[in-house]
């Protein structure tokens, strides 16, 4: 629990796990702000591994700055490559499937084995059958 002013008069002081605490970041998150340089500096222990800092300057500095939801960097975009988009077709039987959906899919495989060359032959090769396939059905239905 952080410390009570005592009874000088003297502010209250915080390390940085009661600051995590009482401000609902993480330690880490503190010395975060810490390192960028606009964090209230420690009043004690400035090099020391338990540094404190006045309550009421953290306070100030957090309802200054409030919390922002962080970004996920797993979740972003990869960057446009000019590739053609790979769209599966709307489920329907493959006599259905047209002659754009078979060039799509060739144009699937051949970007598979520019992207990662050599490294998903099955893949490449399904799909090369899938457009025989379609072919050989929709060849079937025309004669």
């Amino acid at each position: 629990m952080p410390k009570s002013p005592d009874s000088e008069g003297r502010a209250r002081l915080m390390t940085v796990t009661e600051i995590a605490q009482e401000h609902g970041v993480s330690r880490q998150t503190v010395h975060t702000h810490r390192r960028r340089g606009d964090f209230p500096k420690p009043v004690e222990g400035e090099g020391s591994t338990r540094p404190r800092f006045r309550a009421e300057e953290v306070a100030a500095w957090f309802a200054a700055n409030p919390k922002q939801p962080g970004k996920r960097t797993d979740l972003a975009p990869e960057p446009d490559r000019g590739e053609p988009e790979m769209s599966a077709p709307a489920s329907r039987g493959l006599t259905d499937t047209s002659h754009e959906d078979s060039e799509a899919l060739l144009g699937a495989s051949d970007v598979i084995e520019r992207r990662w060359p050599g490294e998903h032959p099955t893949l490449v090769r399904d799909l090369r059958d899938l457009v025989d396939t379609i072919s050989e059905e929709a060849g079937a239905e025309d004669g």
